[in-house]
């Protein structure tokens, strides 16, 4: 699966069409997960399928609710039965979570369309969805594979519309083999002496961040003013979230292309994340983003991380007197020295062939 997004050319009746849409599928959710808590209280289950079942009557009552696609108002609940299922599976692993909130209307950004009798397609630079007719979009590349799910997405800077089809990227298949090491001062150190910085694009932005923030707390809190500069520091943090992307992609498609086999360590990173002292700086490395883009491009096994920082990868012995400094690793045992990322990146590059030959 891959998913292409592109820009959607709007007018204000087709942005009061989409805030419709929005307002419509919210509603059904909150409906949905109203029934659902009223019928649990009184000891009875109800399917997705019991839920969806309702919605032609409902229809009936609320003729507005016919202006959006039926498998749309489905695919709603069907988003709060996923919900439902992660937190109990969750809960039976011990992991303390909140179930599934209410829809806001802040929070509440995207309407999904599945494909149905070829109605999802592309007529030039235009796209069809149901109910709503063609939308002009800016069109910057061909799609590939055949289409599957649509979304609108409303940002910060307009609305887009994101294809989602079941094309698989060609993987690379040379049989090279190589271990990385994530990081925070480095982002990324490969077994093979490659070494990709961390860009630390939450720093870069720190000030403007700052500056933004400041004007909006000088502001009268609901004026218009207060709102459009609410609007400006969304953009700006949409702009920090693009340019992290933008790294993202650039070293794992280099990866993906020169390698069939990527060996990364198994992080947990929200037990990590924990950690007052390093939570920002994990946060911005963005690690589990980048492990998932290199996962759909190419072959990722991931390896147990424990001690894979003072475990030497010439003879094996681990010991905390392995690393005199951060930067520096030089073995007690058998004297092998190097740098210290490097030299973990070629343990977890060892443990991934070895699972791989099990």
């Amino acid at each position: 699966m891959i998913t292409y997004t592109f820009k959607i050319k709007t007018t204000k009746t087709l942005e009061n069409i989409f805030i419709e849409h929005l307002n419509t599928t919210r509603c059904i959710y909150n409906l949905a997960k109203e029934v659902k808590e009223i019928a649990y209280s009184k000891g009875v289950k109800l399917s997705k399928y019991d839920l969806s079942k309702q919605l032609p009557e409902l229809k009936k009552e609320c003729k507005w609710i016919s202006n959006v696609n039926a498998q749309t108002l489905q695919g709603v609940i069907e988003r709060l039965y996923k919900g439902y299922d992660k937190f109990f599976k969750d809960l039976k692993r011990g992991v303390k979570v909140s179930k599934p909130h209410w829809a806001s209307k802040r929070k509440w950004k995207s309407i999904e369309f599945k494909q149905n009798s070829n109605i999802l397609r592309f007529e030039k630079n235009k796209f069809k969805l149901p109910k709503i007719g063609l939308i002009k979009i800016f069109k910057s590349r061909e799609v590939n594979g055949n289409i599957k799910l649509t979304r609108v997405v409303k940002k910060a800077d307009g609305w887009y519309l994101q294809i989602v089809t079941d094309y698989e990227r060609p993987k690379c298949e040379n049989q090279a083999k190589i271990g990385c090491d994530l990081g925070i001062k480095h982002f990324l150190v490969t077994s093979d002496g490659q070494y990709f910085e961390n860009i630390n694009t939450a720093k870069k932005f720190k000030k403007k961040l700052r500056v933004a923030q400041r004007s909006l707390s000088r502001k009268k809190k609901g004026s218009n003013n207060w709102y459009k500069q609410v609007e400006r520091i969304k953009k700006l943090y949409l702009k920090i979230q693009r340019v992290r992307e933008d790294y993202l992609h650039k070293i794992s498609n280099d990866l993906a292309s020169n390698y069939q086999y990527i060996f990364l360590e198994d992080l947990k990173v929200s037990k990590m994340i924990q950690n007052k002292n390093y939570s920002k700086s994990i946060s911005d490395v963005s690690w589990s983003k980048f492990s998932s883009y290199l996962e759909y491009k190419t072959n990722v096994t991931k390896v147990d991380a424990k001690y894979s920082s003072q475990e030497c990868n010439n003879c094996g012995h681990i010991s905390k007197e392995n690393r005199p400094n951060q930067e520096t690793f030089k073995c007690v045992k058998c004297s092998h020295s190097g740098n210290a990322d490097e030299n973990a990146a070629k343990v977890v590059r060892k443990r991934g062939v070895a699972r791989l030959l099990k």
